[in-house]
């Protein structure tokens, strides 16, 4: 079984490192059962462009920039982050860094010999003021609009060690990825209103996708030729891509196995199949750390952000009456409603379903009176929400505290009404 991770052929890779296609087509001939394969770019055509075309871009830029460069970029790419300290180091400016992950991979990657530079190229924070502004870098995380990343802090002005100002030429060296092209855009405003030059864009030759297109994902396929495909890494429609580029170059249909998060995917000799499924996912943590926060207090939490919520306790007797005026909370509802006039309204409502349904939710048995309190508080309920729609034009939570009586059996009622008996009653208890 071979599993390609996240792969690109770059026949002009950064470090040297080039893809063994010889051991590729070895592992081929020996015999491939199945191929899990990276179908990021399976719905673009040709080849992904190779890491060293941005470098020349990126120092280009850096060179034209009047005042401080902000470069970010995604901190697990060792090979983004090695041109742009090369370009640094070759237009002699010093440079910062900022982001707890970048540094970490930074730190790593040259202890590994994955990066190689001089240790003064890299200079803390606060000793960059002593340098001319065109000769500062600043490396930090942040290119996808991560709510606390540091370039994302910068942009709010809320960063204490880095400033924006008019002259700043911020570099995003990466494209958002599905899901965050609105918080890299709106990133992008701040930094412009605070007066920063933003490069961005693919146009710009400033990124390039670690993933290969179709013509590597063939190559991969044709020299392992695998009993069993299996497209991994990329969303639905990328998948079905690679599953039909796979069907197109020799591998059966029936061969071919498309999985969701959580599927458990067994593989034999004989045959590749979806044979369990385990729960996968986004989970809330609650801060308590008291647990994962379930669906239930997830809605109501979202319920209490959109719309809120009212709670109405109230007390209803026997005779099917208010026994006092209900209490009324609306945490998170919005309306110019008096206080005092919606509870008004909500009273009148209770009390129009309580004299409307209290002939078929309460009947007479043995002589006694059995209730039906599940069905009257469906009918308030259901009353006091069509009131809501149509006063504040919102649909607020309903929580419903209902106290009713508790009947007391024939039997007991009758005794206690008796003053004989209830004078017995009161002896027995003094002679206790």
């Amino acid at each position: 079984v071979i599993h390609s991770g996240d792969f690109k052929i770059d026949h002009t890779p950064v470090d040297g490192e080039f893809f063994d296609l010889q051991r590729v087509a070895e592992l081929g001939a020996q015999g491939v059962t199945c191929l899990i394969s990276d179908s990021t770019n399976a719905e673009i055509p040709g080849i992904t462009p190779s890491e060293m075309t941005v470098g020349p871009n990126l120092e280009r830029i850096f060179a034209g920039a009047p005042g401080r460069v902000i470069v970010t970029t995604f901190a697990s790419s060792v090979h983004r982050v090695n041109l742009i300290l090369r370009a640094a180091d070759k237009l002699d400016k010093v440079v910062g860094v900022v982001g707890r992950s970048m540094l970490n991979v930074i730190a790593h990657a040259r202890s590994l010999g994955y990066i190689k530079c001089r240790d003064d190229l890299f200079q803390p924070l606060e000793k960059l003021r002593h340098y001319p502004k065109n000769r500062i870098l600043i490396l930090t995380t942040g290119s996808q609009g991560e709510p606390l990343s540091a370039l994302t802090r910068m942009s709010y002005g809320s960063f204490r060690q880095v400033t924006i100002e008019a002259g700043d030429t911020v570099v995003f060296s990466a494209n958002p990825i599905p899901g965050n092209t609105i918080p890299v855009v709106r990133t992008i405003d701040r930094l412009i209103a605070m007066g920063a030059h933003v490069v961005y864009g693919k146009d710009k030759g400033i990124h390039v996708s670690g993933h290969g297109a179709q013509e590597e994902q063939k190559t991969l396929l044709a020299l392992t030729r695998p009993k069993f495909f299996f497209p991994a890494h990329g969303e639905l429609r990328m998948l079905m891509q690679h599953a039909k580029m796979a069907e197109a170059m020799g591998v059966p249909k029936e061969n071919i196995v498309i999985a969701e998060n959580g599927d458990v995917v067994e593989v034999s000799d004989k045959a590749i199949q979806i044979v369990d499924k385990v729960p996968s996912g986004v989970e809330l943590v609650d801060t308590s750390r008291e647990g994962v926060v379930s669906g239930d207090v997830l809605r109501d939490r979202q319920q209490l952000a959109g719309d809120g919520f009212l709670t109405i306790a109230l007390s209803v007797g026997l005779d099917g009456k208010l026994t006092t005026t209900p209490d009324l909370q609306t945490p998170g509802v919005v309306t110019s409603i008096p206080r005092a006039e919606l509870l008004a309204d909500v009273t009148r409502t209770i009390e129009s379903a309580l004299s409307n349904a209290w002939s078929e939710f309460a009947r007479r048995v043995d002589g006694g009176l059995e209730v039906d309190w599940v069905g009257i508080r469906g009918q308030i309920e259901r009353d006091l929400q069509r009131m809501l729609r149509q006063k504040i034009q919102s649909r607020p939570g309903l929580v419903l505290l209902l106290q009713t009586p508790t009947p007391r059996a024939k039997a007991v009622a009758e005794e206690e009404a008796t003053p004989a008996a209830g004078k017995r009653k009161r002896t027995a208890a003094l002679s206790r």
